[in-house]
């Protein structure tokens, strides 16, 4: 009986750290995101693939998530997800400056979103 229990205890260890490492690698990316686009490189056009690499980063990790995660949280990343795409759209000003602090709103529901799934 205690290896059944200590088995158990083990998967739902790994599975909480792989959760919460994917929430981390998720929410770095989306942040990373954000920076990449208000760069002078970005404008330049020199800073897009950047930029999209680290969009496809937030895709890689909210995949991760559906495998792990609440759908609550899912909604919560596919909207940050679907911000960020904003953001990269926006022409720079005030449409590009809106984006950014509607991503920034998501960040914050995911946060609370991944505190809630890991009771927190």
């Amino acid at each position: 009986m205690t290896t059944v229990v200590g088995g158990r205890r083990e998967r739902h260890r790994w599975a909480r750290d792989a959760l919460t490492d994917a929430f981390v690698a998720f929410l770095e990316a989306s942040w990373a995101h954000s920076d990449a686009v208000r760069s002078p490189a970005y404008e330049a056009d020199t800073g897009s693939q950047t930029a999209h690499g680290l969009y496809r980063e937030m895709r890689s990790q909210l995949t991760r998530l559906r495998l792990l995660a609440s759908g609550d949280v899912l909604q919560a990343g596919d909207e940050l997800l679907r911000c960020q795409r904003a953001v990269q759209e926006a022409a720079p000003g005030p449409a590009r400056d809106a984006a950014l602090a509607a991503a920034a709103a998501g960040r914050r529901i995911v946060v609370s979103a991944a505190k809630k799934e890991m009771g927190l």
